[in-house]
């Protein structure tokens, strides 16, 4: 298998200039996500179709060139259901992959198959079945087993091979752009991330709260968020969702109110409870004005008969563009429209825009006009 392993600056130096004159690269990461917050960088494989390279990110000091790298406007990345890579290149470089390719994307826009897996991927277009031995592998143990840089290394070999297949029926159909659009919303709204104050919206179960409790809800939520963040544990290991919410639906604001209960750990008081407390307190002087509005579930039943109708339009228009359905439309899309329909005038969710508009996001709002 033909790869080169770089664990120093000096070959990251040399890899960056061959880099640098490559129109198109193939990207993966292996990474660790045990018990931290974010997704801990163990390799990097980058693929030049000609050479391959496996970089041990560990040992290396300079990172500038890599960023300068991954934010080339001359350099395609091409990835594969790239969204959690994003978290890692998001924390390890502070930057994301752009301009981005991803071949599931591309593969869904082509009618192969939706949310296809690299596996299905690669049997699919080079009838090479790649074995799974290493998914679960601990990428930040060293030194890596030769099984572990065999597989790691596949991922890019076989991927740049790919792309030019993808492309070539991509240009066929002008859906290139279609897939770039795409691809480069798996560097947005990141996880890792979110706005520790917009935290609390993640949360299910929170419609019966009032304003107030929201507050709580919202200011409890932050404070967990930034101390997952500091510490680089995943948000459970601070609070659960559940203990979040019983402290908003009590308005705790000190630590006597967190003794002795079944709704939070004594672990979670022991570490926490001061802190708690005062931001507790800091919920509670919060002006009725600066309040979040209530949480609202819209419970309102959809009209079978219209969804259904709904449904047969993405499925046709997916058959006669070829393009996986799933990828066209979402059923909360198809719902909202509904809503809206009955709300007076039929207006296309945010996610039925740009490409989707004209495929389907049209046949859909005149197939909610049919009586």
């Amino acid at each position: 298998m033909n790869y080169h392993y770089i664990d120093d600056d000096a070959g990251l130096a040399a890899l960056l200039t061959a880099c640098a004159a490559a129109p198109v690269i193939a990207l993966d990461t292996e990474f660790a996500r045990f018990n931290t917050y974010y997704p801990m960088i163990g390799l990097l494989q980058i693929g030049l179709g000609h050479d391959n390279y496996l970089v041990d990110p560990l040992p290396i000091t300079d990172l500038s060139g890599l960023q300068a790298l991954m934010k080339s406007p001359d350099t395609l990345k091409v990835v594969h259901s790239g969204s959690e890579d994003m978290e890692v290149f998001q924390y390890w470089l502070d930057c994301v992959p752009t301009p981005l390719f991803d071949t599931q994307i591309a593969a869904a826009m082509l009618g192969v198959g939706y949310a296809l897996s690299y596996q299905k991927l690669v049997a699919h277009f080079l009838n090479i079945d790649i074995p799974k031995g290493e998914t679960r592998s601990d990428w930040l143990a060293r030194p890596l087993r030769q099984s572990q840089l065999d597989y790691a290394a596949q991922d890019v070999i076989h991927l740049f091979e790919i792309y030019p297949m993808l492309a070539e029926s991509l240009a066929a159909k002008d859906r290139i752009e279609w897939v770039l659009s795409e691809s480069i919303k798996l560097t947005q709204d990141l996880p890792t991330k979110i706005d520790p104050n917009e935290a609390y919206l993640k949360l299910k179960g929170t419609s019966f709260l009032n304003p107030r409790q929201l507050q709580y809800l919202r200011m409890f939520c932050a404070f967990r968020e930034r101390e997952a963040q500091t510490r680089n544990v995943p948000r459970n290991r601070v609070l659960d969702n559940d203990e979040l919410i019983a402290l908003a639906l009590n308005e705790v604001q000190d630590r006597a109110a967190m003794q002795g209960v079944e709704w939070i750990s004594r672990r979670a008081v022991s570490r926490y409870g001061e802190a708690l407390a005062e931001v507790g307190a800091e919920a509670s002087t919060v002006p009725e004005a600066a309040l979040p509005p209530r949480l609202t579930n819209d419970t309102t039943p959809v009209n079978k008969n219209k969804l259904d109708r709904l449904r047969r339009v993405v499925a046709d228009q997916a058959k006669q563009f070829g393009i996986a359905p799933e990828l066209l439309s979402r059923r909360r899309d198809l719902e909202a429209i509904i809503k809206s329909d009955n709300q007076g005038g039929a207006t296309l969710p945010s996610h039925l825009l740009g490409w989707r508009e004209a495929v389907v996001g049209i046949p859909l709002l005149a197939a909610i006009g049919q009586s």
